[in-house]
C-alpha cells in the first residue's frame, strides 16, 4: 500500500486462479456465499449487503474470466481491508492496481475497469471490521511485466521473462526495459495443471488422493508430512513438468542458453527448485512481485500528472 499526498492510498491487488496477493498480503482466493447466515467463526468473513461470506478459504475453481460474478469484487474488498486493517484505517479512497495476462491485456482490459467501475463505493464488514471505501480510480497493467516494473532501469539489452503462474505461464521478451508484443506469448502450462496431472500419477502409482496443499509444499521444499516415495514421484514430475515448459519456449525461438531469463512470481520458486541452473538465468520468487509493481506503475503514472 503507497499513501499519496493527498491522503488517497494505491493497493495492488493480483488476483490469482490460487491465491489473492497484495504488496503484503497472501490468501487462498475461495469464496463461499452463506446467505444470511451470520458464520461461526469471524476469520475469513465478510458481509456485503445482506449477505455473508467466507473469503480466503480454499481455492476457487478456475474460471474463464473474473467479471462474470461477484467474487472478484468479495476477493478485492478481503486484499482491500488485509492492507488497511494493520494501520488502523477503517475508511479509506482508494486507486486500485490490478492486472491481466499479458496476451489478454489489451482484449479484457476494457472489461475489467467496466467491472470496477460500476461498483465503486463499497460498504462491507471483513472479520468482524466494517470497512467504506471508494475505489475513484482503476488501473489494469499487463501481468508479468508489471513483476519487474521496479527493476526496469537496470534492465539493459535483453531479457526474457518468465512468470509461472496458476493458471497460465506469461513470457515477456524485453529490449532495455521495454516489452516486445511480438515476442511475448501465455503459454497453458502452469501450476495448478501440474499438480492436477501430479495428482493423477500419486492416484494411480499409491491409490491416494494427495491434497493440492502436500504437493506444494514439496515444490516449494517447505515441510510436509508426505511419505518419501510420494515426495520422490511429485519431484520427478514437476523437473518434467519444467523440462516440458523450457521444450515449449525453444519451439517457439525463445533462447535459454544465452539470453538473459528471469523467472518472477510464484512459479520462480518451483523453477529455482527443480530446474536446471545456469549463469544467465535468475529467479525472482517473491509471490507478491505483481502487487508490488501494480503499485509502482499506478504511483509512477500519478506522479507524472502530479498527482503524487
Amino acid at each position: 500500500m503507497v499513501q499519496l499526498s493527498n491522503g488517497q492510498y494505491i493497493i495492488g491487488f493480483d488476483n490469482g486462479y490460487q491465491f489473492g496477493k497484495t504488496a503484503e498480503a497472501l490468501f487462498d482466493n475461495g469464496v463461499l456465499e452463506m446467505g444470511k447466515v451470520e458464520p461461526s467463526v469471524r476469520e475469513h468473513s465478510l458481509k456485503y449487503g445482506r449477505k455473508y461470506y467466507k473469503v480466503g478459504e480454499g481455492r476457487a475453481a478456475i474460471t474463464e474470466d473474473k467479471v462474470s460474478d461477484e467474487n472478484g469484487r468479495l476477493l478485492t474488498m478481503a486484499a482491500i481491508a488485509k492492507e488497511l486493517s494493520p494501520a488502523g484505517i477503517r475508511q479509506a479512497d482508494i486507486i486500485l492496481a490490478v492486472g491481466l495476462p499479458f496476451s489478454d491485456y489489451g482484449r479484457e482490459k476494457k472489461l475489467l475497469l467496466e467491472y470496477y467501475n460500476e461498483k465503486p463505493l463499497l460498504k462491507y464488514e471483513f472479520e468482524g471490521v466494517r470497512y467504506d471505501v471508494n475505489i475513484s480510480r482503476t488501473f489494469v497493467f499487463p501481468q508479468c511485466y508489471s513483476a519487474v516494473a521496479p527493476r526496469l532501469g537496470n534492465m539493459k539489452g535483453g531479457y526474457l521473462v518468465v512468470d509461472i503462474g496458476s493458471k497460465t505461464t506469461d513470457v515477456v521478451y524485453m529490449e532495455n526495459g521495454i516489452p516486445l508484443e511480438r515476442k511475448s506469448i501465455t503459454v497453458e502450462k502452469a501450476m495448478i495443471k501440474w499438480i492436477r496431472q501430479i495428482q493423477g500419477s500419486l492416484q494411480v502409482q499409491y491409490g491416494k488422493d494427495v491434497p493440492e496443499r502436500e504437493i506444494l509444499k514439496v515444490i516449494l521444499k517447505q515441510e510436509n508430512i508426505l511419505p518419501k516415495p510420494y515426495a520422490n514421484l511429485i519431484r520427478e514430475r514437476i523437473r518434467e513438468q519444467l523440462h516440458a515448459l523450457e521444450l515449449e519456449l525453444r519451439e517457439r525461438e525463445y533462447d535459454l542458453d544465452y539470453s538473459n531469463v528471469i523467472y518472477v512470481g510464484g512459479g520462480a520458486a518451483a523453477a529455482k527448485n527443480f530446474s536446471e541452473h545456469k549463469p544467465n538465468i535468475a529467479y525472482d520468487c517473491d509471490i507478491h512481485a505483481n502487487a508490488k509493481g501494480y503499485e509502482y506503475l499506478a504511483w509512477q503514472i500519478l506522479r507524472n500528472q502530479g498527482a503524487a
